[in-house]
């Protein structure tokens, strides 16, 4: 089973249409969307393992204009 996360993404203005894009590209995100109010993005990405999935965070963390993540890893109950 993979590791998955949701990451909340605060971007700089006007970022939300930009980054939402650019967050799309990065291979292992599934899925993001731009949000009304805080976060500006939110996006589910995984990976192989917490490891691959960290790398794909760090990506989206890296991404000129995002100023701040926030990652909750998927409990499968």
């Amino acid at each position: 089973m993979k590791a998955q996360a949701y990451v909340f993404i605060d971007t700089e203005n006007p970022g939300p249409k930009k980054i939402v894009a650019e967050v799309r590209r990065i291979p292992g995100v599934v899925r993001a969307d731009a949000l009304f109010g805080t976060p500006d993005v939110i996006a589910l990405v995984e990976g192989d393992d917490i490891a691959k999935m960290d790398a794909v965070i760090d990506r989206i963390a890296e991404l000129d204009g995002v100023r701040d993540t926030d990652s909750k890893v998927i409990r499968w109950v």
